[in-house]
């Protein structure tokens, strides 16, 4: 069985994409984890969409650097 508390530390490390989105001056932005932010986006699905896909960069690229 899972320590629940290990759970508890590993998902917040690892914090939901939805709180990375957020909107100022009526632009959306995306925080990545080193703390820069992407944007503007004119739009909140703009961002998701882009954030989407930098993440799906990201895991892509983790697979291709356990493969070799």
């Amino acid at each position: 069985m899972p320590n629940t508390r290990e759970q508890d530390r590993l998902q917040s490390l690892a914090p939901d994409r939805s709180d990375r989105i957020f909107s100022q001056q009526d632009l959306w932005y995306f925080k990545i984890r080193e703390g820069d932010e992407i944007g503007p986006f004119r739009y909140r699905s703009e961002a998701q969409s882009n954030l989407d896909g930098f993440m799906e960069q990201l895991r892509n690229k983790l697979k291709h650097t356990q493969k070799a």
